[in-house]
C-alpha cells in the first residue's frame, strides 16, 4: 500500500470513528437508544430467568474467556511483550505508536467514562464482576485501539500481503467478538460496545498518524 492510499485509509478510519463516536454519544445522552439497548439485554437473556443466557452451558465461560481478552491485565502483558520485541527489532517508531496507544487510550476511555458517567446496566444480573461506569466500553475501546495499533505495524514488515490481510481480519474478528461479550455477560449496553469501538477507530487512528510524523522526524 502506497503513502496516498495509506493515508487515505487512515483519514477514513479517522472519520468513521469521529461521527460514529458522535452519534452514539448524542443517542445515549438523549436516551432514545435506551429502549434499543434494553430490549437487546433482554433477548439474550431466559424469559423466565434473567440471571440465565441464552445458549449451550459452554457459552457463557466461552464469553467470559473472550471477554478477559480485551482486559487490563491482557492487554498490559500484549503491550510490554510488543514493546519488548520492538526494542530488539530497534523499531523505534513502531514502538511510540504502540506506548502512545496503550497509555493515552486507557486515559482517555477513562476521561470518556467520567463524562459521560453511565451506570451500569440493571436489567439483567451482571454475569461478571464489574466495578466502573459503563460507557463507553472500557473493553471495547481499548481492544480495537490495541490490536489495530498492532496491525499497523504488521502492516509494516516485509511480509506476504496475504498474511497481513489474514490479520487484519483476525484483529477484526476478535475486536467484535470481545464487545460482543460484555453484551452477552449483561455488563455492557450495545451503545457502549459501538461507543468504544469508535473510540477505537479514532484513537488507534491518531496513534498511527504520529507514527508516520515519528518517523518523519
Amino acid at each position: 500500500m502506497d503513502k496516498t492510499k495509506s493515508f487515505n485509509t487512515i483519514f477514513i478510519t479517522l472519520l468513521t470513528g469521529i461521527v460514529l463516536f458522535c452519534l452514539v454519544s448524542l443517542s445515549v445522552i438523549s436516551g432514545k437508544i435506551n429502549y434499543i439497548d434494553n430490549a437487546i439485554l433482554l433477548s439474550l437473556r431466559n424469559t423466565n430467568n434473567h440471571s440465565i443466557p441464552i445458549g449451550p452451558g459452554w457459552l457463557l465461560n466461552f464469553m467470559r474467556d473472550v471477554s478477559a481478552l480485551g482486559s487490563v491485565t491482557i492487554v498490559v502483558l500484549i503491550t510490554i511483550l510488543t514493546s519488548g520485541f520492538l526494542i530488539l527489532k530497534k523499531e523505534y517508531p513502531s514502538l511510540r505508536v504502540v506506548l502512545f496507544a496503550s497509555i493515552s487510550g486507557g486515559i482517555i476511555e477513562l476521561l470518556m467514562k467520567g463524562i459521560f458517567s453511565r451506570p451500569r446496566p440493571h436489567i439483567v444480573p451482571h454475569l461478571v464482576n464489574v466495578d466502573s461506569l459503563s460507557y463507553p466500553s472500557g473493553h471495547s475501546a481499548i481492544s480495537a485501539i490495541i490490536y489495530l495499533s498492532l496491525i499497523f505495524i504488521i502492516f509494516t514488515l516485509d511480509i506476504k500481503r496475504s498474511i497481513k490481510i489474514s490479520f487484519l481480519y483476525s484483529a477484526i474478528f476478535l475486536i467484535l467478538l470481545i464487545g460482543i461479550s460484555r453484551i452477552y455477560l449483561g455488563v455492557h449496553y450495545p451503545s457502549d460496545v459501538l461507543g468504544g469501538w469508535a473510540l477505537g477507530l479514532i484513537w488507534s487512528s491518531i496513534s498511527v498518524i504520529l507514527a508516520h510524523n515519528f518517523k518523519k522526524g
